[in-house]
C-alpha cells in the first residue's frame, strides 16, 4: 500500500490503532515487571498496580510492612531468569542450517560476509533478538536503509522498533507483514519531532509540529514492491485481537503476581523470627521527683506538664528506678495490665510471642509450590524433575516431547523472523539474483544434561542395547557435554573411533581376555589407551590436527595403526604369556599396562 500525504495527515490526526498499542504496551508492562531486572528509584505501571492489588487484600498496616519490604530487582526476575535460561535451548538446536540461494556466486560470497560482518547475524539473534523476546514481544522488525549509501550496494540494516513509538499501522492477513507503517523517529536538532513511513515503495522522514506536517526530510525509494517491516512475533495472544503478542509468560501472569506477594509475605514473618515480640506486665513504678515534677509513666518520664522527656541524644529519658529493666537487645516489648486486687492471672511474668510453624510452613512450601508450577508451565518440565526424580520411561518421553513441543515453537518464531530480514535484506542489497532463504535453527535440542543421558546409556547397555544404539547414545553424550566446546568436542569424537570397546569398562575388557575372545592387540590398547594418546600427541602433535588434510577415514586408519605398533613393541617387551587373567598396574598416564616377565 502507498500512502500519500493526505492518507499520513488523517492517521495521524485518528490514530485509529491507539487502542491496540496501549494494551500491546499495558501486557508487555506486565511482563517486563517481571522478567525484566531492574534496579530504579521509580516503580512501573505494572508494578503500582501490583502493589495497589496488594494493599486490597491486606490490612492498612500489614500493607505499610509490605511495601517497606518491597524491593527491586523483584524476586520473579530471579524466577523468570531461570526460565528464560531453559527457554534459551532454541539456540542450541543440533544442526542448524542457513541456506541461501544465488544466481551469482560473487554475490553468495558477499552476502556472508555482510550478514556475519555487518548485520552481526547469527550472534545478534541470540543477544538483541532474545532480549526483544524478552521483554519486547509485541515490537516491529524494520529492515531500512540508510539515507546516503557509501558502498557500491545498498547497505540494509534491521532493527526491533518498540511498540511504544509506533503510531499507525496496517497488517496484511495473509503474509503477516505490514502494508505500511508510521512511527516516531525522534527529534531533530531543532527540537522539532520527526516520523517515519514506511510503504510498499519508499522510506520517508517528516518533520511534525502539534501533529501537522511540517515538512517532508527525506524520501528514498526501493523496488521491493511490499513493506520491509513485520512484528517481531506472529502468534497472537486471542483471536479477537491478533496484533496483541503471545508471551511465554502471558499464561503466568497471575501466578507471578501470586509467588512475589507469597515471597514478600514471608520475608514479613521472617521478621517475626529475627526479632520476637515480648510481653510483660505494666512496671509498678512509683518514682517521682518533687523537686523537678518528673515522674515514671511506662518506664520512661514524664516532666510536670505531662510530655516525655528526651536527653541530648534524643532519646527518651529512661525511668532511673525501673528503666533498666526492659529486655536487652531487638525486639518489641508490649505490656500487659497488671492483676487488680482478687484478679487472678496464671501468665508468666514475662513471654515471648512467636511465629506459628504451621503459618511459616505454609508460607514455604507454597513459594515452593508456585515456583515449581510456573516452571513446569512455561518451560513443559523442570529440568530437576527429570534428573532426581524415579519416574518410568513414558513419564520421561511424554516430558521431553512437552520441552520440544514448547521449544520447536519459539524456534518456529525465531526462524520465521530471521528469515524475513534475510529476504528483506537481500532482495534490498542484491535484486534478482537473490533468490530464497531458509532459516533452520536445528531440528533437536539439549534438554537433558550429561548426567542423565549417562543414567539412560547405562540402563540401555544392562538391557541389551545393540552397539549401534549405543554408539547413538554416546554421541548424544558427547555433544551434549561439549556443545560450547567444539574442539574438544571433536577430540572425544575421534578418540572415541580409536578406542576399542568402547562401550566395556575394563573389567569387562579383562573378563573377555580371560576367556580368550578378543585379540592381544585390542586388550592391550584398550587397557593402555590414554597412555597411547599421550604418547602419540608426543610424537605427533595434538590427535585432532593430525592428518587434518586427509580424508578422515584415512586419518582414523593411520592412528589405529600406529596405537597397534605401540602394543605389538609392549608386547615385544614383555612377552606374550595372556594365560593367566591378573590385575595390572595403573600406569601415570591413567591406562594399565601389562607386568614384564622375569
Amino acid at each position: 500500500m502507498v500512502l500519500d500525504l493526505k492518507q499520513i495527515k488523517n492517521a495521524l490526526e485518528t490514530q485509529k490503532k491507539s487502542g491496540t498499542i496501549n494494551r500491546a504496551k499495558i501486557h508487555q508492562d506486565r511482563i517486563r515487571f517481571h522478567a525484566e531486572t531492574r534496579i530504579s528509584s521509580t516503580l512501573s505501571y505494572a508494578g503500582t498496580n501490583f502493589l495497589r492489588w496488594v494493599e486490597s487484600l491486606i490490612p492498612s498496616d500489614k500493607a505499610k510492612i509490605f511495601k517497606a519490604l518491597f524491593q527491586q530487582p523483584v524476586k520473579t526476575a530471579e524466577l523468570t531468569g531461570i526460565i528464560f535460561d531453559k527457554l534459551s535451548r532454541v539456540f542450541d538446536g543440533r544442526n542448524p542450517a542457513f541456506n541461501y540461494q544465488f544466481t551469482s556466486p560473487e554475490d553468495r560470497d558477499d552476502w556472508e560476509y555482510y550478514r556475519q560482518d555487518v548485520l552481526k547475524e547469527p550472534a545478534i539473534w541470540q543477544t538483541d533478538g532474545w532480549e526483544n523476546f524478552k521483554t519486547e514481544i509485541n515490537s516491529v522488525l524494520v529492515v531500512d536503509l540508510p539515507a546516503e549509501q557509501s558502498g557500491d550496494k545498498p547497505e540494509p540494516y534491521f532493527y526491533w522498533l518498540p511498540i511504544d513509538q509506533v503510531i499507525d499501522y496496517r497488517v496484511n492477513d495473509k503474509t503477516q507483514n505490514m502494508e505500511y507503517i508510521i512511527f516516531k523517529q525522534g527529534f531533530n536538532d531543532k527540537d522539532k519531532e520527526q516520523i517515519a513511513v514506511i510503504d510498499d515503495t519508499s522510506f520517508r522522514v517528516f518533520t511534525v509540529e502539534y501533529g501537522d506536517i511540517i515538512e517532508e526530510v527525506s524520501n528514498n525509494t526501493h523496488d521491493l514492491n511490499y513493506c520491509p517491516a513485520r512484528f517481531f512475533w506472529n502468534d497472537p495472544l486471542t483471536l479477537e485481537e491478533p496484533d496483541i503478542k503471545v508471551h511465554p509468560l502471558s499464561k503466568v501472569l497471575e501466578s507471578l503476581d501470586w509467588f512475589l506477594f507469597f515471597h514478600t509475605s514471608k520475608r514479613h514473618l521472617d521478621l517475626y523470627g529475627a526479632y520476637p515480640i515480648y510481653s510483660g506486665y505494666e512496671s509498678d513504678c512509683d518514682y517521682s521527683n518533687t523537686l523537678t515534677g518528673e515522674e515514671c509513666d511506662g518506664g520512661h518520664l514524664r516532666n510536670n506538664d505531662g510530655n516525655f522527656m528526651f536527653g541530648a541524644d534524643g532519646k527518651l529519658l529512661a525511668c532511673p528506678k525501673c528503666g533498666d529493666k526492659r529486655i536487652a537487645g531487638v525486639g518489641s516489648f508490649v505490656t500487659v495490665p497488671v492483676p487488680q486486687d482478687g484478679e487472678v492471672d496464671m501468665r508468666n511474668p514475662v513471654q515471648m510471642l512467636i511465629v506459628d510453624k504451621s503459618s511459616l510452613d505454609y508460607n514455604v512450601q507454597e513459594v515452593m509450590r508456585l515456583r515449581e508450577e510456573i516452571i513446569n508451565s512455561v518451560v513443559g518440565v523442570d529440568g530437576g524433575v527429570v534428573n532426581e526424580q524415579a519416574i518410568n520411561e513414558k513419564q520421561v518421553n511424554a516430558n521431553f516431547e512437552n520441552q520440544s513441543t514448547i521449544l520447536n515453537r519459539i524456534k518456529k518464531g525465531f526462524e520465521e523472523a530471521q528469515d524475513f530480514v534475510d529476504e528483506v535484506t537481500c532482495r534490498l542489497r542484491y535484486g534478482n539474483t537473490f533468490l530464497s532463504a531458509d532459516i533452520n535453527l536445528g531440528t533437536e535440542f539439549y534438554a537433558v544434561d550429561p548426567m542423565e543421558l549417562r543414567k539412560r546409556y547405562a540402563l540401555a547397555k544392562s538391557n541389551g542395547a545393540s552397539t549401534a544404539e549405543l554408539d547413538a547414545m554416546q554421541g548424544q553424550i558427547l555433544e551434549t557435554e561439549y556443545r560450547h566446546n567444539p574442539q574438544q568436542l571433536q577430540r572425544m569424537l575421534t578418540l572415541s573411533q580409536v578406542e576399542p570397546f568402547t562401550h566395556f569398562s575394563l573389567d569387562e575388557v579383562f573378563k573377555l581376555q580371560e576367556k580368550q575372545i578378543i585379540s592381544q592387540i585390542d586388550f592391550v590398547i584398550k587397557i593402555n589407551f590414554t597412555t597411547f594418546v599421550y604418547r602419540f600427541e608426543r610424537e605427533n602433535g595434538n590427535i585432532i590436527e593430525f592428518g587434518i588434510k586427509i580424508p578422515f577415514s584415512e586419518r582414523i586408519e593411520a592412528i589405529n595403526k600406529k596405537f597397534k605398533e605401540y602394543a605389538k613393541q609392549q608386547l615385544s617387551d614383555i612377552g606374550t604369556g595372556f594365560g593367566e587373567p591378573r590385575e595390572l598396574p595403573s600406569t601415570p598416564g591413567g591406562g594399565k599396562s601389562l607386568p614384564r616377565k622375569d
